[in-house]
């Protein structure tokens, strides 16, 4: 079991020192949040590329500042802002492939919007095939308040696209919407290829591992259950923890709760 983190767990620490912190906490699979357009550019992740390797570590997937407004870039009426919403991405997959990454993820579009499923999809499919020229693979992640937060969606989704259906799991997301896991596992099916984790109790909905209830164990074998063996990414927002070196301990809670008898790192 391979437990990362990503850069955002430190947002607003600049990128570059997000990285080297989680580097020299023991992490070495890494997400990178692009926090802003400069931070697509070659000497800047090269830059990035060249920290993560010089510690051993590798940068598993992007996830770009823009995820949040995918339904206003990519998914409104207005077709020339689509358009450049492709160029942006174009940017972000060139940075991924720059970064060695295999995946970018998105948010997709929001529940209700403008545009009928079947455009949604045909765009969808539009960038993934601009991902895939870069070598990168587009993953649409469950998040509420967005089509991707209904479970019925991603069966849909899964439906017409086909293998260009690939998905990011994020238990928060999943709380949020309501659901159990397995509702949105289920959905995904053989199409996960991602995780964000954290953890969920009475104290909040987005906890270091450890700090709330949630069954990792069953989880893990729920998505074993439909092939999915990678990579699990802490994904926490700064005020979920305190001293950086928390979000250590939280990786070797999930170790040990994960594989009895093994806690790898520092």
């Amino acid at each position: 079991m391979d437990i990362g983190a990503s850069t955002s767990n430190l947002y607003p620490r600049p990128t570059e020192e997000a990285l080297d912190t989680l580097l020299g906490l023991g992490f070495r699979t890494l997400e990178v949040f692009v926090n802003t357009e400069s931070e697509t550019a070659p000497h800047f992740v090269k830059e990035l590329r060249r920290r993560a390797d010089g510690m051993g570590g590798k940068i598993l997937s992007l996830h770009s500042y823009t995820s949040g407004i995918d339904p206003f870039l990519l998914f409104s009426a207005y077709r020339r802002r689509y358009e450049d919403g492709l160029e942006h991405y174009r940017h972000i997959f060139a940075a991924a492939a720059l970064a060695g990454a295999r995946y970018v993820v998105v948010h997709g579009d929001k529940a209700g919007g403008v545009l009928p499923e079947e455009e949604v999809f045909a765009r969808y499919a539009h960038l993934y095939d601009l991902g895939r020229a870069e070598g990168v693979t587009l993953l649409q992640e469950n998040v509420v308040q967005f089509r991707s937060g209904d479970p019925a969606f991603l069966r849909r989704m899964r439906t017409a696209l086909g293998k260009k259906a690939r998905f990011v799991f994020d238990i928060k997301q999943c709380a949020r919407c309501g659901l159990e896991p397995a509702a949105v596992l289920n959905a995904m099916g053989d199409g996960l290829r991602h995780v964000h984790i954290s953890d969920q109790g009475e104290e909040g909905d987005c906890l270091l591992p450890g700090k709330g209830t949630d069954d990792y164990p069953t989880l893990y074998r729920q998505m074993a259950s439909n092939g999915f063996h990678g990579s699990w990414i802490m994904e926490l927002y700064r005020q979920n923890f305190g001293d950086p070196i928390e979000l250590a301990q939280g990786r070797r809670y999930l170790e040990k709760t994960l594989v009895p008898g093994r806690s790898t790192g520092k």
